[in-house]
């Protein structure tokens, strides 16, 4: 079964649909992918800087023999491996990660020369925020696309039916018929009697 196009619409109506739809996917893609970068790197920024300065009081506390808070630990076993290998080579560093099943920050750092020592910031709120904002790009850029479709095809369907037109009176000229006449009330001269 074939899709009946309207008479008027023909190939330059396709290619111009075509083209504003990929030309908008495009361009509410870019925008997402900016958008969710930005906002990604300031949620994990913010929820490392906070990791990172508690481990800054943890260890602290850890070399000055105090008890320490609940969220530090030696060698945690929830702790990334990855993250675990930086600290006991030394290193300090942060990581996204799980801590009992749900989004956490690591912070970890070395002590007693062979261990780690790492604090945990609950990261559930940053990643429901991100989360968020994805379902909120994805609704925004369909509607943003139906809508410049809509409009677009609505441009588009005007400026081909006069091309239509016009061309058919072209052809009427070229067969011999010199009285053809487009018919467009935008030309008519509104002085001169019909």
């Amino acid at each position: 079964m074939r899709l009946a196009l309207p008479r008027w619409s023909g190939t330059l109506a396709v290619k111009a649909a075509v083209f504003i739809t990929v030309m908008c996917c495009a361009l509410a893609a870019l925008l997402g992918v900016l958008v969710h970068v930005s906002v990604t790197n300031q949620t994990v920024g913010e929820a490392r800087d906070l990791a990172l300065s508690r481990l800054k009081e943890a260890t602290a506390d850890y070399e000055a023999g105090d008890t320490l808070m609940w969220d530090a630990g030696v060698d945690p076993p929830d702790l990334p491996g990855s993250l675990r290998t930086l600290a006991v080579a030394g290193d300090r560093g942060t990581m996204v990660g799980e801590h009992r099943g749900r989004p956490a920050m690591w912070a970890a750092g070395p002590v007693d020369g062979d261990r780690a020592l790492a604090v945990e910031v609950d990261y559930s709120q940053g990643a429901r925020t991100i989360a968020g904002l994805d379902r909120a790009i994805l609704w925004s850029s369909a509607l943003a696309i139906t809508a410049t479709l809509l409009v677009g095809a609505f441009a588009v369907t005007r400026v081909t039916r006069r091309l239509h037109t016009t061309a058919r009176v072209a052809r009427r000229i070229s067969a011999g018929d010199l009285d053809a006449r487009v018919d467009d009330p935008r030309s008519k001269d509104p002085g001169r009697p019909q």
